[in-house]
């Protein structure tokens, strides 16, 4: 009985960590990916203005 209780906590530990990894691993990719663009616009408008 206590094997299986380890079993089940150590999986959900382990589910739940890489959730939140993932989870916040993607947000702060997505924001990297908004930044580089909105850099890469302002660059391409500074350069047609000069």
């Amino acid at each position: 009985m206590f094997q299986l209780l380890a079993c089940n906590l150590a999986c959900l530990t382990i589910a739940g960590l890489y959730y939140t990894y993932r989870d916040v691993y993607l947000h702060r990719r997505k924001r990297e990916k908004l930044n580089d663009r909105v850099a890469y616009m302002l660059w391409v408008a500074a350069n047609r203005m000069a």
